[in-house]
């Protein structure tokens, strides 16, 4: 998704230009083979009462990227096309605390700032509304396009430069990063992001929902700049098979990861919207689809420096404990030791005292394990 806007005109003529021509060098979210292999697997994971959707694939494929095709540069109203397809949340105070009501935020922040900084966990909440009553009123054709259309946003959110204001390497001299990661090297090495089917999932609070995906996408932003440092590196500045090899290598993992959140997301967002619209036989069959325990979601930021956090989300009482180790199996320190109850908990690890590393974290909730790596970088 292009963007031509700027943040703040205070800024140096100097950096103002600059930043000009990096925007204009921006490519779509993604790129157009991205958005398509999102909307064509997000049907995989529906359940079989959908099963005219998972049927749809083709569809949602040819459209996948119609929201971008509808960005008009002349129109700069709030609800235009172009901000819905990004938030550099980042560009906001204390962002991970970013209030989730709109109106809340531009009462903070000004009506000009927020539309300039995107605003698309809100418009998805709104859509999945908008999708609830069109399946209500048995209309197709607009539900199809819809669908189509929350595929890109989320898609669009899974992009980590999509959920940050350094979305173009423009402050860490990584100019032109956006189009290399999203579509060139997405292009090279589309054959090695494979989708695995998945479950959707009725999501309760889409927008908190929507924030959390967009939070751990802003994780990764930091490891997109490194990588693109280091595979400059070793093309000597060119941009070649050399260069986007090593871009895969390093981003390659959690590229894919995004991949296929996105995939199972759009699917949950549409299952969602599907409940909504009363279609199916009871809302606990949506409600038994959530997980049967606990969900522990990526830490953020990763890498980090020296704090991070992690989110948690129960659906019982349970016995649970959240503790961190380094790669020599050394115990180094203990983030929840109790009872959690139901609902979303946040856990921060300050790890001043610890060295720069790799460090695993594994957490004990009533039967089950959950386990991930993070890295401390100084």
């Amino acid at each position: 998704m292009k963007r031509l806007s700027l943040h703040r005109t205070a800024r140096p003529l100097a950096t103002f230009l600059v930043l000009v021509v990096l925007a204009i060098a921006i490519a779509y979210a993604w790129g157009s083979t991205g958005h398509k292999i999102i909307n064509r697997t997000a049907g995989r994971h529906l359940p079989a009462a959908m099963a005219v959707f998972s049927a749809d694939s083709a569809f949602f494929e040819a459209h996948a990227s119609d929201a971008d095709a509808r960005r008009v540069n002349s129109d700069t109203s709030f609800y235009a096309e172009a901000p819905r397809h990004f938030i550099d949340i980042d560009d906001y105070p204390d962002f991970h605390n970013l209030p989730h009501d709109l109106n809340t935020v531009i009462a903070l922040y000004g009506w000009e700032r927020v539309k300039q900084n995107g605003i698309n966990p809100w418009i998805t909440a709104w859509l999945v509304d908008t999708l609830a009553n069109q399946l209500r009123n048995g209309d197709l054709p607009r539900a199809t396009q819809t669908m189509a259309d929350l595929g890109h946003y989320i898609g669009d959110a899974h992009q980590p430069l999509h959920a940050t204001a350094n979305y173009n390497g423009q402050f860490t001299n990584n100019g032109g990063i956006h189009s290399r990661y999203e579509s060139s090297m997405v292009n090279a090495h589309q054959g090695e992001i494979i989708i695995p089917r998945d479950t959707a999932r009725y999501i309760a609070n889409p927008l908190a929902y929507a924030f959390d995906y967009l939070y751990v996408s802003n994780s990764y932003t930091d490891s997109i700049m490194i990588a693109d440092t280091y595979a400059k590196s070793l093309s000597g500045g060119l941009y070649n098979t050399t260069y986007y090899d090593a871009l895969w290598q390093m981003t390659g993992g959690f590229t894919k990861t995004q991949f296929q959140t996105a995939s199972a997301a759009v699917a949950s967002i549409w299952y969602t919207a599907w409940v909504n619209a009363g279609l199916s036989a009871d809302v606990s069959d949506a409600l038994a689809a959530m997980p049967s325990s606990v969900t522990l979601r990526q830490n953020y930021p990763n890498p980090f420096n020296p704090t991070t956090r992690f989110v948690l989300e129960s659906r019982e009482l349970a016995s649970t404990k959240l503790t961190v180790f380094d790669l020599l199996g050394r115990e180094v320190a203990t983030l929840l030791d109790g009872t959690l109850t139901p609902g979303t908990h946040e856990v921060a690890w300050d790890a001043s005292g610890q060295a720069s590393g790799v460090y695993l974290y594994v957490l004990r909730s009533g039967s089950h394990t959950l386990t991930g790596k993070m890295v401390l970088m100084r």
